[in-house]
């Protein structure tokens, strides 16, 4: 069954109309300062003090630029953000040019490696259990409080501070270990700023099956970078309280096992659409209203699909709703891509290219024509070079860091 939905303008309104049109997602309502929408991207963008980015943006108060979401979902490109920063600061903003880089990279490995993100892309270099993802955790109820404070604010807010995250990862890999797949599809479906390259390819890497070695962190890191919030008065048994000598005995021994292939399931083939109308589908990752492929003389049509944001949390189909709403003149619906499109009469489309399988599987039919997104930097990488983040700025950044 497919439905024709109307966005509200209103924003409150808007939030009111996404929970009751989506009653089961989990979660909270997309508070103000996390609205979406290339407005507020544009804000956050021009918002950034980068003399405070590169003092503490480490911490988890420090000065982070909240850009994430809106990348993630197109409101703002890289190249925006790049060319932003890097006209008003210079080489000054090096390390915001870096993670800039980084997600860059994350994309360009995907693109490369296709649905292998999604299984180890190279053998564990520690022994890797892979248990459950316990009910403990996915509940903020591990009885750790610097571990439960951040997946009750995954929970409640869709965001978490990079280093908070990558303790998150590897107190479930490494302390728990529990499964880095299970995990990361966790996450990334409670995420306002979900990036499957992103997200998956980081818990490869504190898993050590995208890395050289395990990532994991001790109790004097985690109290340093969040200010001691979560150890002063804590009565756990902290399992981080050691030196890092200490923590790799426990943790890891030499014994590993193999990479692991993850089964992954594939859309049947539909035969190709005989329908004359040409359309832009406009996907997830291309929501902003300065999108050029919108200049475009085509219906613009949006699906909230079950078989892509069926998972999706209640404040990122929010954030979602809040980007459509500034493009004109867009068509949304609910429901089964290819019954939305057969219904209009579509047999051709044009969109954004994308390295996400499902998409591209959900739009066979209709003979897509995939639009180019810039790259950061005009260079080739080689595949090799996608091996290793390091090897990848080799190349890179003389190009981001050279004056302008």
């Amino acid at each position: 069954m497919i439905q024709k939905l109307s966005i509200p303008e209103d924003r409150t309104e808007r939030l009111h109309y996404i929970r009751r049109q989506f009653s089961n997602a989990k979660g909270v309502d997309l508070p103000d300062d996390w609205a979406g929408g290339r407005l507020n991207a544009l804000k956050k963008l021009n918002s950034i003090d980068i003399t405070a980015y590169a003092r503490n943006h480490h911490f988890l108060n420090g000065a982070s630029t909240h850009l994430s979401p809106y990348l993630r979902h197109g409101c703002i490109t890289l190249g925006e953000v790049f060319n932003s920063v890097k006209a008003r600061y210079g080489v000054q903003a090096e390390k915001l040019l870096m993670q800039l880089a980084w997600r860059d990279y994350w994309r360009q490995v995907w693109f490369a490696e296709g649905d292998a993100i999604f299984s180890d892309l190279e053998p564990p270099k520690v022994l890797l259990q892979r248990s459950p993802l316990g009910v403990d955790v996915k509940s903020g109820k591990t009885n750790l409080p610097c571990m439960d404070a951040f997946i009750q604010k995954l929970i409640n807010t869709g965001y978490l501070h990079n280093h908070a995250r990558l303790w998150l990862a590897s107190y479930i890999i490494h302390h728990r270990k529990m499964d880095w797949r299970e995990a990361a599809d966790w996450f990334e479906a409670l995420s306002l700023d979900g990036d499957l390259a992103s997200n998956h390819l980081s818990w490869q890497w504190v898993a050590s099956t995208f890395s050289s070695k395990p990532y994991f962190s001790n109790k004097e890191t985690i109290s340093r970078f969040s200010g001691g919030q979560y150890c002063e008065g804590c009565l756990a048994q902290c399992p981080f309280d050691a030196s890092y000598e200490v923590l790799t005995a426990k943790l890891f021994n030499a014994v590993t096992t193999p990479a692991k292939q993850y089964v992954i399931t594939h859309l049947p083939k539909k035969a190709v659409s005989a329908f004359p109308t040409m359309a832009i589908f406009v996907h997830d990752e291309m929501l902003s209203a300065a999108n050029p492929i919108f200049d475009k003389p085509f219906p613009k049509i949006f699906v909230f699909d079950p078989q892509i944001h069926g998972a999706w949390s209640l404040n990122r189909l929010q954030f979602v709703a809040d980007c459509l709403s500034e493009i004109k003149n867009v068509e949304v619906w609910l429901g089964d891509t290819e019954e939305v499109l057969i219904k209009r009469g579509v047999g051709r489309v044009v969109t954004q290219d994308t390295p996400n399988r499902r998409v591209r599987e959900l739009l066979d039919p209709f003979v897509p024509k995939y639009e180019p997104v810039p790259k950061l930097v005009n260079v080739e990488i080689s595949p090799q070079r996608l091996k290793r983040f390091s090897r990848y700025w080799e190349k890179v950044s003389p190009y981001i860091l050279r004056p302008t």
